[in-house]
């Protein structure tokens, strides 16, 4: 007996403590059009889907537990959702009330309302069912209640399908649908308005500019469109209201939309011509692409769900890194490219996790597709001018360039001309002394010296053969295609060198040279070419030096230069004159001797800047002397 009054004990906590855990009542009052319902309901969850009303009431009520999301999120699950709430519609006798579910793309729905009798009146809706079966034309799943009764009265729901199950329940009385039907209507509608006016327009642009890459811009809009119509329940309720079984295609719409967002984006970065690794890269990608919808036509939900929203993570996050790395690497048009897919990358980032339950789910979840796409479509439309506007400026720096190359090209070859001109008369010139010292060796007479005739028949021949050997070695400098071999050099032996083999003649001039150059100076030049340009200039000074004077040569190290200084304190050259004794075959004094050919400055300089190196000349005048200036980049 005592163990019996304790089970009854025990049984009486027990009621009490499931009626102060059980979920409050919800009482409209007519004063609000529209009551949040979600934190009033109890859930229940079945693994396997296999009770029934009357289990589920009976049997198993005590394991309902109280929902606290505003909009529960369940993710992908193949379990039965069932949810419970207390309805009491006693001071609101006089209006119509209706349960909501906002969430449009519920594989299955089904309100238990319970009868005077104590019996339930069951309601069916979902997605995989005919849209006439709906007791209202929307969208969203609408159960009229019934506030005749008064009292609080329970009503269960059930809830399955093959995708993510989200829940977004919510009561309204009349005027509450009209404005939120308005307000999802007026919404929906300016979303549609700006991607029609979208495709519209960029198909307008394909047929005037005849560029594939409106057409795949539209080709995207499009899969976007299809895709978009499934998941917000328009299209079952606009385009395909007795065929629901094309809501488990829903993701036609990303094969659609990813493989001509992959072309769009070969075609506007230019990939085959501007980056051809990352075109190597979106070819496999649709290979891929194609690969996996194969695939995915052979599978069933829900792991066709899977795929595509992997599919759909993949492509995002490949366009977000594809469109940086071709802005990294320079080119401009790709900045508001970028800018949409990381943007849209985040947006649908968010949208998955919260589809899948990682995140808390909200109604604002669902639009975040809605506001991904348009901001996408308005950004890449943009980005379409743009690209527009850097391909002008590119053709028009191109045609800029290509008008300096062809007037650099115009006076290269007037300049051609004129050392041909000048050649030709320095050639005439040179080969008539040698042609007068051959006359001049045939009028001499039997009784004259036959050594005087040899010698300028001799001399007539070394002119010649020195202008030929000397012409063809500038020639073979300035035509030089392959790069020279560049080593590291030492202008301070070079100079001592040089200085070393010319010591009878400095000594027969009474000249002296100061090599003033720093034995830590390192060059970066051909080392027989510089050593070839150091005696010419070395033998220039010599020559025109007078008697007893210094040839001073030093040497300075500058930001990544090394320069190289020779001064002689010689006849010196007028300022007009400093720049054309670098030109091929000019002699100062505009007259042609037997000294030299006009050529050794300008050898000079070919050498110098096949090496990466400036050369010039520096004088204040005639008779103040003359300097020639190196200067090669250093080695160190």
């Amino acid at each position: 007996m005592v163990k019996f009054r304790n089970f009854l004990l025990f049984l009486g906590l027990a009621l009490c403590a499931a009626r102060l855990w059980a979920a409050p009542v919800v009482v409209p009052d007519g004063h609000r059009n529209e009551v949040a319902v979600a934190k009033s309901m109890d859930v229940l969850v079945d693994p396997e889907g296999q009770w029934d009303l009357s289990q589920v009431r009976e049997d198993f009520s005590s394991r309902f537990t109280v929902n606290t999301a505003e909009e529960p999120n369940f993710g992908f699950t193949s379990s039965v959702i069932w949810l419970r709430f207390t309805l009491d519609t006693s001071k609101v006798t006089d209006q119509s009330w209706y349960l909501v579910e906002r969430y449009p793309i519920l594989d299955h729905i089904t309100l238990y309302a319970p009868r005077p009798d104590g019996g339930y009146d069951e309601v069916a809706m979902g997605d995989t069912l005919p849209f006439h079966m709906r007791m209202m034309n929307h969208r969203a799943f609408i159960f009229p209640l019934d506030t005749d009764q008064t009292g609080p009265r329970t009503f269960y729901v059930k809830v399955s399908g093959k995708g993510a199950i989200n829940l977004s329940p919510v009561l309204y009385n009349s005027t509450g649908l009209v404005e939120y039907t308005y307000r999802d209507t007026l919404l929906y509608g300016v979303f549609y308005g700006c991607l029609l006016i979208m495709v519209i327009y960029n198909a307008l642009l394909a047929l005037s500019l005849r560029e594939p890459v409106y057409l795949y811009f539209v080709a995207f809009l499009v899969g976007m469109v299809i895709f978009i119509l499934n998941i917000n329940g328009f299209g079952l309720q606009f385009v395909w209201p007795m065929w629901p079984k094309l809501n488990e295609y829903y993701w036609l719409g990303i094969y659609i939309s990813c493989p001509a967002l992959a072309m769009y984006s070969r075609a506007f970065l230019e990939l085959r011509v501007r980056f051809p690794r990352y075109d190597r890269v979106l070819r496999h990608y649709l290979i891929g692409a194609l690969v996996l919808l194969v695939v995915q036509l052979m599978i069933a939900p829900p792991w066709s769900y899977y795929l595509s929203t992997a599919l759909v993570g993949v492509t995002v996050v490949l366009f977000s890194w594809l469109g940086w790395m071709v802005l990294s690497q320079g080119y401009r048009a790709a900045r508001l490219f970028v800018l949409a897919w990381w943007v849209f990358m985040l947006l649908v980032f968010i949208f998955i996790l919260g589809i899948v339950g990682w995140l808390p789910y909200t109604s604002f979840i669902t639009i975040l597709p809605h506001l991904a796409t348009l901001w996408v479509v308005v950004m890449l439309s943009l980005a379409l001018g743009d690209r527009i506007r850097f391909l002008e400026r590119e053709r028009n720096s191109l045609f800029e360039e290509s008008r300096r190359n062809l007037e650099r090209h115009v006076a290269e070859m007037e300049r051609v001309n004129r050392d041909k001109s000048t050649f030709l008369q320095y050639v005439s010139h040179e080969l008539n002394t040698p042609i007068n010292w051959l006359g001049a060796a045939d009028t001499l007479s039997e009784e004259d010296d036959r050594r005087d005739t040899w010698n300028l028949v001799r001399k007539g021949q070394q002119r010649l053969m020195g202008l030929v050997s000397t012409s063809l070695r500038y020639f073979d400098l300035s035509d030089r295609e392959s790069p020279t071999l560049i080593t590291v050099c030492d202008p301070y032996w070079l100079v001592e060198a040089l200085t070393t083999s010319r010591v009878e003649c400095l000594e027969q001039r009474g000249l002296t040279v100061r090599n003033r150059v720093s034995e830590r100076l390192r060059v970066r030049a051909n080392e027989s070419e510089l050593q070839e340009v150091l005696a010419m200039a070395l033998d220039n000074a010599i020559r025109f030096s007078p008697a007893g004077e210094d040839i001073d040569i030093s040497s300075q190290r500058l930001e990544g230069v090394g320069e190289i200084r020779m001064r002689d304190n010689g006849s010196g050259v007028g300022t007009d004159q400093l720049e054309s004794l670098f030109e091929p075959f000019f002699i100062m004094g505009s007259r042609h001797h037997e000294d030299g050919f006009g050529l050794s400055l300008a050898m000079a300089r070919v050498m110098i800047e096949q090496s990466g190196g400036r050369i010039w000349a520096e004088s204040a005048g005639e008779g103040q002397g003359f300097t020639l200036v190196i200067r090669l980049p250093l080695a160190e």
